[in-house]
């Protein structure tokens, strides 16, 4: 007799216990105020939560320059479009007159390193979560997978009406069969490797803002 044969036939003889069957868990449901906890929690991890009307979202963001003085912006194609505020006299002739399009490298880049001198980062997520003030998103390519780690900036917008409540929520919403890469993004990337001070923007965006857009 093999060593596996032997193996096999000693497991045989010696069966595992039977074990109760797995209890139902139950799930937390949606708090009172939902996003005032999404608020707290976007907070703690040193993001921003902003609430705007679809349209008029680029008006409540917190630029970090003047609108017309960003070079560098990527924009994910299934950002909703939004007018400036300010009339195009005095926006910069290399400025987007009409919309909030990517420019500079973000327009331009063949390569995930041509992104590096990025400023800004706007996506578009699928949902938000009120546990953890994360939100779920599918990068449509390589390059918007890039922009989001290398801008030093991230504004992601969400429909307001998607927000769940918990993280089991958010997984029972997600596809795993279909999505090949997908990532919770919650607040700018932070470390506390050295001396457990935290550090944010060590290796990735310096702030983050979580505009939940009402149709």
């Amino acid at each position: 007799m093999s060593a596996r044969d032997q193996i096999l036939a000693a497991l045989t003889r010696h069966p595992a216990p039977p074990v109760e069957p797995a209890r139902p868990e139950s799930r937390p449901e949606m708090p009172a105020n939902p996003w005032s906890v999404l608020e707290e929690r976007l907070a703690q991890n040193g993001g921003r939560l902003v609430h705007s009307h679809s349209g008029a979202w680029i008006d409540s963001v917190k630029w970090p320059c003047e609108f017309a003085e960003l070079t560098h912006v990527y924009v994910a194609k299934n950002v909703p479009e939004s007018s400036p505020t300010p009339p195009a006299s005095q926006l910069s002739p290399t400025a987007h007159l009409s919309t909030l399009t990517s420019r500079g490298v973000g327009a331009t880049a063949k390569a995930m390193r041509d992104l590096e001198p990025l400023e800004v980062t706007v996506l578009y997520a699928d949902f938000a979560v009120a546990e953890n003030g994360a939100v779920w998103h599918v990068p449509a390519s390589a390059l918007e997978r890039t922009a989001a780690l290398l801008a030093e900036h991230l504004i992601v917008l969400v429909p307001a009406s998607s927000l769940v409540a918990t993280l089991h929520h958010a997984y029972e919403r997600i596809a795993l069969a279909e999505t090949r890469f997908g990532w919770f993004l919650s607040g700018p990337s932070k470390t506390a490797d050295i001396e457990q001070s935290l550090v944010l923007g060590a290796h990735g965006p310096r702030t983050m803002q979580l505009v939940a857009l009402e149709s």
